[in-house]
């Protein structure tokens, strides 16, 4: 009687057992399951995006053709894309804002012109702003910056490499010989910093009437005699005011395109002294050369 209800005892706990297995089992198998599940979901998802992007990733961006059109038409002529050449047609303009810019650069701009650069006429001075961009192939900007250039008049597109900022402000200049030789005093800059125009327009109206009286002129505790003493030179020509850098090699490495210069453009192995970022200089006839 006794060894019946072992057996019976050992039966019951035999039989929970396997229950417990079971459900253990059903557990890892659902677990698995819905791994399983997941695994599947991820690899269609990662197949579908594959087929959209050989459908469409590799599918040339459409472009305007009035965009190609224009650049064709300034490349054949060697002229702008856009440009105001009436932007110096009055004999009152002494300063130009020359401000690097790029083509998308939509919001830069319009900080320029409602901030630092929205004071034209300060201190007796006159001043205009340029901004100058080059072309990016297929960017589909060309309407938008057709607009904003018959709106404010301030747009030099150039038919030269957008990210080449060397090839923007010497182009940059040879339009300013052309189109505004009766302007003497030019302030390179570029669009995202902020200028003390006021200033600026000070330093012009003292230029043009003080120019004697520079033993007194100071910016921010710096003697300002040197631009005094080169502007009133009778054999000095051309003056450039701004952070002086000692002379360099040119950036010939073409992967570099925001600075490269090919042996053609420049074949001196170094630049002369010059000034990088802002400066402001005074324009006479060959200035560019």
């Amino acid at each position: 009687m006794l060894v019946s209800i072992y057996t019976c005892v050992d039966a019951l706990v035999f039989q929970q057992f396997l229950t417990v297995e079971s459900l253990f089992s059903s557990s890892v198998k659902m677990r698995r399951s819905r791994h399983d599940r997941i695994f599947l979901l991820l690899v269609i998802l990662a197949t579908f995006f594959i087929f959209w992007y050989m459908l469409n990733g590799t599918r040339p961006i459409d472009h305007d053709p009035a965009e190609e059109q224009a650049y064709l038409h300034a490349v054949s002529g060697s002229l702008p894309i856009i440009h105001n050449a009436q932007l110096c047609s009055s004999n009152t303009t002494d300063l130009i804002f020359f401000i690097i810019s790029s083509g998308s650069h939509f919001l830069e701009r319009q900080s320029v012109r409602e901030t630092w650069g929205s004071m034209p006429n300060v201190f007796n001075v006159h001043s205009q702003r340029l901004f100058v961009m080059g072309y990016h192939s297929r960017s589909n900007l060309y309407r938008d910056i057709s607009n904003e250039a018959q709106h404010e008049k301030d747009i030099l597109y150039l038919t030269v490499d957008d990210n080449s900022m060397t090839m923007k402000e010497l182009y940059g200049y040879r339009w300013l010989e052309k189109y505004c030789p009766n302007v003497t005093f030019t302030f390179k800059t570029e669009d995202d910093l902020f200028v003390n125009s006021l200033l600026l327009h000070e330093i012009v109206q003292e230029l043009k009437t003080k120019s004697d009286q520079f033993q007194t002129q100071y910016l921010y505790n710096i003697s300002l005699n040197s631009l005094f003493v080169a502007n009133l030179k009778s054999n000095a020509h051309k003056f450039l005011f701004g952070w002086a850098y000692e002379p360099g090699k040119p950036e010939r490495n073409s992967k570099n395109v925001a600075f490269y210069v090919s042996q053609k453009e420049y074949s001196k192995e170094l630049y002369p002294p010059y000034c990088s970022g802002s400066y402001l200089f005074n324009y006479h006839k060959g200035f560019f050369c």
